[in-house]
C-alpha cells in the first residue's frame, strides 16, 4: 500500500507539473512511476549531501520523463521545492525540460538525446570499476557503488546505446543496472512499426544478465529484480512491462507521449488511481515512509563512513591519494616547451610523447581510440587495456564504436576523480558530434584528439578527407578547437585543456610537417604574427599544415617586393577571447587579410577581407596522392602568392 501511495503521488504530481507548464511528457511519467520510485528507493543517495563521491549514480537516458524525476527528487529530500515543481520547464528554473547537470541537485548527467544516457552510464560504471580496483585493500575500498540507468524503447533503438551495451557486456561491468521501461510505444505508434527484435536474446548475446518483470506496477517486483541484479557477475538489464500513460484516458496510446493533461483529465486520472490528496501535498503516511527509507540509507552511509575511517587508519597514503583525486588534474605543459627542436614536426608522434608524459604525471587520466590506436598513436605505452581481467588498464578498448566512445568519455569524466580522452580519424568526428556537443553543453572536460585531417590523407579518398568537420566543431559553443602547425602550438592545445577545464579538441595531420619556429605563448592567445615583414601590405592567416604553405608564399611574394605578414591561428576561440587591442595588433583590418586552410571556408568569413581572399575547399576531395590532391585544389605557395598578387593589383 505504501508503494502504491508513492507511485500515485508521483503520477499525479508529474501530471500537475506538465499541466502547469502546458508542456512535457506525461506518458512515460505516468507509466514509469513505479520504476523510478524503486530506483530512488534502492539507490544509495542522500538528498542532504547529493554529491558525495561514493554515491550510486542515476542516469536518465529517457530524460524526457523529467517531470517524474523532479517529483522523485522532491520526495526524497533533494533541494527541489514545490515551487520548483510548479516552475517546471519555465525560464530560469531548476526543473528544466530535460535533466541538466549543475542546475538541479541529484542530476548526475545532462540527458535528452535518446541513447546517450546509456553510454554515459557505461562511463560511470567504468570509472567505478577503475577507482574501486585502484584503491582496494582487502575488502575495503573508498569507492564501491552501483550505476542505475533508466531507459525506454526509444533509447534502445539508438546506435549509440547499442554500441555502449556491447562494450559494457564485453567489459563485464557488473555494477551497472539498466531499468528498461518497456511500454512498446513510441511517438508514431506501436514499436512494432519499426522494431520487432528479441530484446532479451540481444542483451544475452552481448553478455548481459536479463531479468523480466511482467507487472510494471509492482514496486516490490522491481525491488526484487534490483536485488537479483546486484548478485550478477554481468551488467544487468531489467525489462519491465508497463503501460504508457497509466491511469489516464489515453492509457496505452502514443497520443499521451508528449501531451499535457487538462484539469478535467487529471481529475479522471485521480478517479482511476483513487488518489484525492490536494495538489503537490505529500501525504503524511508517505512522508513517514520516505523517512523510513532515508533512515535505512543513513545506516548504510554510516557503515560506509566507519569503513572509510578504518581505511584511513590502515592505509594513510592511499587515503590521502583518494582525498586528492580532484586536485590531481593540473599539469604545466609549458615545462615541455623546447624552442631548439629543429626536426620536422611529426604531430602524431609528438602528441603520443606528450600524452604519455601527462599520463605519468596524472595516473587517473583514461582514454581510448576507435580501434585506430596504432594510427592515431593516442595511447599509453606502459599501461594494459582496461578489461574484465585487469581493471587497472588506462587504455580503453572501444572497438569501432566512435559515438559510444565519446559519450562514455563524458560519463568517466563526470563521475569525478578521473578524466578521459578519446581519439579517432578526424573524418569520423561526425560520429562523435552528439557526444562532443553534450561535453560542451555540460562544460565537461573531455579531451578529443583527432588525426588524419583533410586532403593530405590522400589515397583513402574523399570518404576519409575531412573537409567540413572543423567548421562544425568551431561553430559549437564552449569547446576550443586547436589545429597546430608545430610542437609548441600542440603543447598550447594541451595546456588550454588543463588551464580552462573545458572540452578541447586537438586536430593533427597524418603527414610530417616541416619545422616551424612556432610560439607557445602566441598559441595560448589563439593567433599571433608568426612571420612579420617591414611595411606589410597584407596578412595571411593559416592553420596547421597550411602554415608552411603560407610561409613559402610569403617568400615568393617578397621576391616580387610584396611584403606580407603570416599569422598562425591554431585556435580561433582563444583568439576571439583576446582584448580588442591584441586582435588589432595581430590582424590589421585596414589591409587585406587572406585566409588559407584545407577545409570549408565557413569559419573564416569573420577574418577575411572578402570571399576573394579565401583559399579553402568547399567540395569533397578526390582519391590520389596527398601532394597531388593538395596541388589540384590550389594549395601551393605559387597559387596562393599569385592569388594575393592578383588581388592587390586590382584593389
Amino acid at each position: 500500500m505504501k508503494d502504491t501511495l508513492a507511485t500515485n503521488y508521483l503520477r499525479v504530481t508529474s501530471a500537475l507539473e506538465i499541466n502547469l507548464a502546458n508542456s512535457g511528457h506525461t506518458g512515460t511519467s505516468l507509466g514509469a512511476a513505479p520504476i523510478m520510485f524503486s530506483m530512488y528507493k534502492n539507490a544509495l543517495i542522500d538528498g542532504k549531501n547529493p554529491y558525495f563521491l561514493n554515491r550510486d549514480r542515476i542516469v536518465f537516458s529517457a530524460g524526457h520523463a523529467s517531470a517524474l524525476i523532479y517529483a522523485c527528487l522532491n520526495l526524497f529530500g533533494f533541494d527541489i521545492s514545490v515551487d520548483d515543481l510548479k516552475k517546471f520547464r519555465q525560464f530560469d528554473s531548476k526543473t528544466t525540460g530535460h535533466p541538466e547537470v549543475n542546475i538541479a541537485p541529484g542530476i548526475d548527467v545532462s540527458t535528452g538525446p535518446l541513447g546517450q544516457g546509456i553510454a554515459n552510464a557505461v562511463g560511470f560504471a567504468i570509472a567505478e570499476e577503475f577507482l574501486r580496483n585502484k584503491f582496494a585493500k582487502g575488502n575495503l575500498s573508498p569507492i564501491d557503488h552501483y550505476t542505475y540507468c533508466f531507459t525506454g524503447d526509444g533509447c534502445l533503438m539508438e546506435g549509440v546505446a547499442q554500441e555502449a551495451i556491447s562494450i559494457a557486456g564485453n567489459l563485464k561491468l557488473s555494477k551497472l543496472i539498466l531499468l528498461y521501461d518497456r511500454n512498446d510505444i513510441t511517438i508514431e505508434g506501436e514499436i512494432s512499426l519499426a522494431n520487432r527484435e528479441d530484446v532479451r536474446a540481444k542483451f544475452e548475446s552481448m553478455g548481459w544478465n536479463v531479468i523480466n518483470v511482467q507487472n510494471g506496477n509492482s514496486v516490490s517486483d522491481i525491488d526484487n529484480a534490483i536485488k537479483e541484479a546486484k548478485n550478477s557477475t554481468k551488467p544487468s538489464v531489467i525489462i519491465i512491462k508497463t503501460k504508457i500513460g497509466h491511469g489516464c484516458e489515453f492509457e496505452g496510446s502514443n497520443k499521451i507521449h508528449g501531451r499535457p493533461l487538462n484539469n478535467e483529465q487529471i481529475n479522471y486520472l485521480r478517479q482511476k488511481l483513487n488518489y484525492f490528496v490536494p495538489d503537490f501535498v505529500v501525504p503524511q503516511e508517505l512522508n513517514n515512509y520516505i523517512n523510513e527509507i532515508n533512515n535505512e540509507k543513513q545506516k548504510i552511509l554510516n557503515v560506509q563512513k566507519d569503513n572509510l575511517e578504518e581505511y584511513r587508519k590502515k592505509f594513510p597514503k592511499e587515503f590521502k591519494d583518494f582525498c586528492q583525486l580532484e586536485d590531481n588534474f593540473n599539469f604545466d605543459v609549458s615545462s615541455l616547451v623546447n624552442d631548439s627542436n629543429l626536426n620536422d614536426f611529426d604531430a602524431r608522434s609528438e602528441a603520443h610523447k606528450i600524452l604519455n608524459i601527462i599520463g605519468e604525471a596524472i595516473p587517473n587520466f583514461l582514454g581510448g581510440c576507435g580501434d585506430v590506436a596504432p594510427s592515431t598513436q593516442m595511447f599509453y605505452d606502459n599501461s594494459p587495456y582496461f578489461s574484465y581481467l585487469d581493471r587497472s588498464g588506462r587504455n580503453i578498448p572501444y572497438g569501432i564504436r566512435e559515438h559510444a566512445m565519446g559519450a562514455i568519455s563524458n560519463g568517466i569524466t563526470l563521475h569525478k576523480g578521473l578524466r578521459a580522452f578519446c581519439s579517432t580519424f578526424f573524418c569520423f568526428a561526425n560520429y562523435l558530434t552528439p557526444a562532443i556537443r553534450m561535453s560542451a553543453l555540460m562544460n565537461n572536460p573531455v579531451l578529443y584528439l583527432f588525426t588524419h585531417d583533410s586532403l593530405m590523407v590522400g589515397e583513402d579518398g574523399p570518404t576519409h578527407q575531412a573537409i567540413e568537420q572543423i567548421a562544425t566543431l568551431r561553430c559549437m559553443p564552449n569547446i576550443d578547437v586547436f589545429r597546430p602547425c608545430g610542437r609548441n602550438e600542440l603543447l598550447a592545445g594541451f595546456q588550454t585543456y588543463f588551464k580552462k577545464n573545458m572540452p578541447v579538441s586537438i586536430i593533427l595531420p597524418r603527414q610530417t610537417m616541416g619545422f616551424i619556429n612556432d610560439s607557445f605563448e602566441g598559441a595560448m592567445c589563439g593567433a599571433y604574427i608568426l612571420s612579420s615583414t617591414n611595411r606589410s601590405v597584407a596578412t595571411i592567416i593559416a592553420t596547421g599544415s597550411e602554415v608552411n604553405l603560407a610561409l613559402n608564399a610569403q617568400k615568393l611574394l617578397k621576391e616580387k617586393s610584396i611584403n606580407v605578414n603570416v599569422v598562425s591561428m591554431p585556435c580561433m576561440e582563444l583568439f576571439d577571447e583576446q582584448p580588442k587591442n591584441y586582435q588589432e595588433k595581430v590582424l590589421d583590418k585596414n589591409k587585406p587579410i587572406f585566409c588559407v586552410e584545407a577545409s570549408s571556408d565557413r569559419s573564416f568569413y569573420k577574418y577575411a577581407t572578402s570571399k576573394e581572399t579565401l583559399l579553402q575547399i568547399n567540395s569533397f576531395g578526390i582519391s590520389g596522392k596527398g601532394e597531388e590532391i593538395y596541388s589540384y585544389f590550389g594549395f601551393t605557395p605559387q597559387n596562393l602568392s599569385k592569388k594575393i598578387e592578383d588581388y592587390l593589383s586590382h584593389h
